[in-house]
């Protein structure tokens, strides 16, 4: 069971206050004396893991001194979110994890969902189809909006609540991952304070998230002939699953689209929505092989690495080629990466010579592999911003 920091286990003394704090009665109107991090510090019990959150990632200063909005997590939904996040680790063999031992890169963009520049009041929210909004720093869509209930057989004579959801790069609604707060219209002396209900899961199941899967639906087949190459595996043929479970991108770490690099509208936007810098390319020859018009992933950095469901046929050893190529990066070689089988080390470090800027192929070994799916992680040693990952090609040698 998680333990939540700096909680402290007065459940009779603060049923009342929680009471009010889901009802929002003695709440909502008021103007806090203080700041918003002073509120949540007025409220020992309740956001003792959000004060712990914001402190680990510096954001106290946004919470006492930007005029924001903030949808205020409880302790209930930090722990929700780690013991669903638990239970699949127990599953797996996997030792637990508690806050902090988050990743700070995920632990931020998700605390920053929560964290609106400006004041958006519940009156603003009740619209139709509620306000598109972007979350700090990481500008993150989710949209707000705000109904009054019914009550004693009249509209609107009821009291308010907000929907807050994480739109999921999508406008179909029933994709959306949707908090409820019922507890609004919380003035502070720099904003305004809405408390997501506290059956709500912290990062809107984020942490829930199942392993990865085929792009294709299906698994990668390996050939089974001796000496027979296979298709190519296309880098941009990454599992699907999002970001930190079928790929890791240094922008966008959580899966947010950085704009400044993706434009929909652009030839370089269009293949698939994810983090991941996937560019087009034309088709080429070089040392008599031929690289068809496809499309890549470009502009990788130390770190980053994408994901591929395979099926290997039988046991054996087979060969492992990679399409790339790096055009400027000077070094002997510039650029690594280390490929990896089922998480564990496949191979730790494969060069990737300059290649003046054309496609080229290179084999990174051969290596015995066992019948069955697995997984084949592609992962960026190097900072070199001209390598691009164009395909894996594959030969059974035995």
């Amino acid at each position: 069971m998680m333990v939540l920091v700096g909680m402290v286990a007065t459940v009779l003394s603060t049923s009342c206050q929680k009471d009010e704090l889901k009802s929002g009665s003695s709440e909502r109107g008021k103007v806090f004396a203080g700041n918003t991090y002073e509120y949540l510090q007025s409220k020992p019990g309740f956001f003792d893991s959000l004060l712990y959150v914001v402190n680990r990632l510096k954001l106290d200063s946004v919470l006492k001194n930007d005029t924001i909005t903030l949808f205020a997590v409880t302790n209930a939904s930090f722990k929700l979110a780690s013991d669903d996040l638990n239970a699949q680790r127990l599953r797996t063999g996997k030792k637990p994890i508690y806050l902090r031992d988050y990743r700070l890169d995920q632990l931020d963009s998700l605390m920053c969902r929560y964290i609106l520049k400006g004041t958006y009041s519940s009156k603003k929210l009740a619209v139709l189809n509620g306000i598109n909004v972007f979350g700090y720093k990481y500008g993150y869509e989710l949209n707000a909006k705000a109904t009054v209930s019914s009550a004693m057989g009249q509209v609107g004579a009821g009291p308010s609540s907000i929907a807050y959801s994480s739109k999921n790069r999508t406008e179909f609604k029933s994709n959306w991952s949707t908090a409820l707060a019922y507890s609004i219209d919380i003035p502070t002396s720099n904003g305004l304070v809405h408390i997501i209900d506290d059956t709500y899961f912290f990062g809107f199941g984020w942490y829930s998230k199942q392993p990865s899967t085929p792009f294709r639906g299906q698994p990668f087949k390996l050939p089974v002939r001796l000496n027979e190459n296979s298709a190519r595996l296309e880098a941009e043929d990454f599992d699907n699953g999002g970001a930190d479970v079928a790929y890791h991108d240094a922008i966008s770490p959580l899966n947010e689209i950085d704009s400044r690099k993706w434009n929909a509208s652009s030839p370089n936007g269009t293949y698939r929505l994810e983090g991941v810098d996937i560019w087009q390319q034309g088709a080429s020859y070089n040392k008599g092989i031929y690289f068809p018009a496809s499309y890549r992933i470009a502009q990788m950095w130390s770190g980053e690495w994408t994901n591929y469901s395979i099926e290997v046929p039988e046991d054996g050893d087979y060969e492992i080629k990679v399409h790339y190529y790096v055009s400027t990066s000077q070094g002997s070689p510039p650029a690594y990466c280390t490929l990896r089988l089922d998480w564990k080390i496949l191979d730790r470090r494969v060069a990737f010579p300059q290649t003046g800027g054309k496609m080229d192929e290179i084999k990174a070994g051969t290596y015995h592999l066992t019948k069955g799916d697995h997984y084949l992680t592609f992962c960026t040693s190097t900072s070199v911003p001209d390598l691009a990952f164009d395909a894996f090609v594959f030969k059974r040698v035995n």
